[in-house]
């Protein structure tokens, strides 16, 4: 609840926000308008992540102070931020040990792994960051509106995903009164990608499948291919919405292989489709229209394994 980690953030000086691995614009958004609202407070916080800051996400206000993976800091306490499962902060819980922890997540399929759980089913992580800056009596200020806009834009499709709600575009309000630069927010999120992203995208065209009269879009996207453009992982952001986005399809669905035994699997439905409860099957989760797993098993094997489940769910 709202109330539980206000309590907690009260509690303690000093934290530690750990962003999931394969970072995105929610969890990178969100860490970084958390820890200028814990500065505000008069307190420390420092962001963590695994996985390297993706250049879309550079221009991100505080960004440029992530830690390394492997810096050493001492906290009082620890905040998991937009991570659906413990497996999604990495290397980083390890460091958690007996210290005190809280999650703050809006994924449905979230177990609540943390010692204090703040998981509401909504648009993305950034409407409970908003929430508390409001609960907390504090200021939203251009830098702040910039993060906080990042985080709900992108977990939203820039507001066209079904999870949007009154309160979503209320909450937005609040952040457009920061004064934020909206149309060089939105410039440099949507109108700003690398040559590379735009080949990786397109050698997964071209290798996509579609079955049920086109209706369900399988694509997959090798490693060597991935190499082969100079593409980097954080490119492969955003490659499953150009899937989901074709007439005729009602899924989508994109594995991209990351290692010899580790494909990444996306999951996107604009009906029909529960993609949490398939990709649940495979140790991961998120939303009923969009979720995500790492398969451990060859690309061809996942592409194999996926299909045929994911077309027993269409034809449920």
């Amino acid at each position: 609840m709202l109330s539980d980690a206000v309590a907690f953030l009260t509690k303690y000086d000093s934290f530690l926000l750990m962003a999931h691995v394969a970072p995105d614009g929610d969890t990178l958004g969100s860490c970084l308008a958390l820890q200028k609202l814990l500065q505000q407070l008069g307190k420390q916080a420092w962001v963590v992540c695994d996985d390297p800051l993706p250049h879309l996400y550079a221009f991100l206000p505080g960004a440029d102070g992530l830690l390394a993976p492997d810096a050493a800091v001492d906290v009082q306490a620890f905040v998991a931020v937009d991570c659906a499962d413990v497996g999604r902060t990495g290397s980083q819980w390890d460091r958690v040990g007996t210290k005190p922890s809280l999650c703050i997540d809006h994924h449905i399929t979230n177990p609540g792994f943390a010692d204090v759980n703040y998981i509401e089913d909504c648009a993305a992580t950034g409407e409970l960051i908003t929430l508390l800056y409001d609960a907390f009596g504090q200021p939203i200020n251009p830098e702040v509106g910039a993060c906080l806009y990042t985080a709900i834009a992108t977990d939203t499709g820039n507001f066209a995903y079904s999870s949007v709600t009154p309160r979503t575009f209320a909450l937005m309000g609040k952040v457009m009164e920061s004064g934020f630069d909206l149309p060089e927010c939105n410039r440099l999120i949507y109108r700003n990608q690398r040559l590379q992203k735009l080949r990786m995208t397109a050698r997964t065209v071209e290798n996509a499948k579609l079955y049920r009269d086109g209706q369900v879009i399988v694509a997959t996207l090798s490693k060597a291919e991935t190499e082969a453009v100079d593409g980097l992982k954080a490119d492969a952001e955003g490659i499953i919405d150009s899937l989901r986005d074709v007439e005729t399809v009602v899924v989508a669905c994109f594995l991209r292989e990351e290692g010899a035994s580790e494909v990444k699997l996306s999951l996107r439905a604009k009906d029909r489709v529960d993609c949490a409860a398939l990709a649940r099957a495979y140790g991961g989760g998120g939303h009923l229209r969009a979720a995500g797993a790492t398969l451990h098993m060859s690309l061809a094997e996942a592409e194999a394994e996926v299909t045929k489940a994911l077309l027993t769910a269409f034809d449920a």
